[in-house]
Parts: C-alpha cells; structure tokens; sequence
C-alpha cells in the first residue's frame, strides 16, 4: 500500500526547468529592491559563536569583554543571509563580504546582573553559593550595505 502511494506521488510530480528568462526576471526584481532606499533589509550575521538577525538601529548584546573601546565602528562581514519583505538571499556559507556588510558602532560596556549558582549535596553538609556576572558588548546596527549585483551570481 505505502509503496503504491509512493509510486503515485512520484508519477504526479512535474519537473519544471527554471529558464534563464526567469532567473533574469527574479534578479532584476530583488536588484530593483535594493536600489530602493526605503526597503527595510534584515541580515543573519554571525558574531562571537552567535548568529544574530538584524536590521538597522538594533542593538545586539555580545557576552565576554570584546578588544573594543566605547565610540568604535565596526563592520561585520561574516552575513549568513539578506532579505527583505519579498525576497532572501542565502550564502552557502557566507555571502561575499566585497558585496554584503553590516556596520556597527560599539555602544557599551558593561557586566551583566549577577546571577546566583547554588548547589547543595544533601547529607555531606556541603553548599556552595557563587555569584556570577558577565562582561557585555552592546553594539548599533548602522547600516546594512548590499550591493545590487549580488543578484548577478
């Protein structure tokens, strides 16, 4: 029975070749979006072993004490994706990082609220009681900077 539905389901699926035409009309179309300076863009970057999905004005939170002052500008090349309302683009890892960038300013730093880690060991008497805070980097999101001909690829 299982095997007959398999079989039907493979014969009723078509396989339509995407036409150069087509890439053509979807790449101008995403192209057209970038150029637009009132498009609101997002992009997936990845900073200290985190990814973070951004847009302009965010502010990210990065743990640890980053090797930057207060004031710093930065720019973010390790994008994992951009997109838009309509549209997304993927790297396979990343994107190219001539093509696709995020600027960012370092807002603050400071440590975390402290958080208590208890642990009892019931009938030896023994309690340990640490209280533990994290250094913290704040950084803005500037901008977003795309070039149009990543859509040429």
């Amino acid at each position: 029975m299982l095997r007959l539905m398999f079989n039907r389901s493979l014969s009723m699926a078509k396989n339509d070749l995407v036409t150069t035409k087509k890439t053509d009309i979807v790449s101008s179309l995403i192209s057209q979006e970038l150029t637009d300076k009132f498009t609101k863009l997002f992009a997936v970057v990845y900073v200290g072993r985190r990814q973070f999905k951004v847009s302009q004005n965010d502010l990210i939170v990065l743990d640890n004490n980053q090797p930057i002052e207060i004031g710093d500008k930065i720019k973010l090349e390790k994008v994992l994706a951009i997109g838009g309302k309509d549209f997304t683009i993927l790297g396979r890892p990343l994107l190219d990082k001539s093509k696709v960038y995020v600027n960012a300013t370092v807002v603050e730093k400071n440590v975390s609220s402290p958080e208590v880690d208890y642990t009892k060991y019931d009938g030896h008497g023994v309690k340990h009681l640490k209280w533990l805070s994290r250094e913290q980097t704040t950084l803005r999101i500037n901008t977003i900077f795309v070039d149009p001909s990543i859509t040429e690829e």
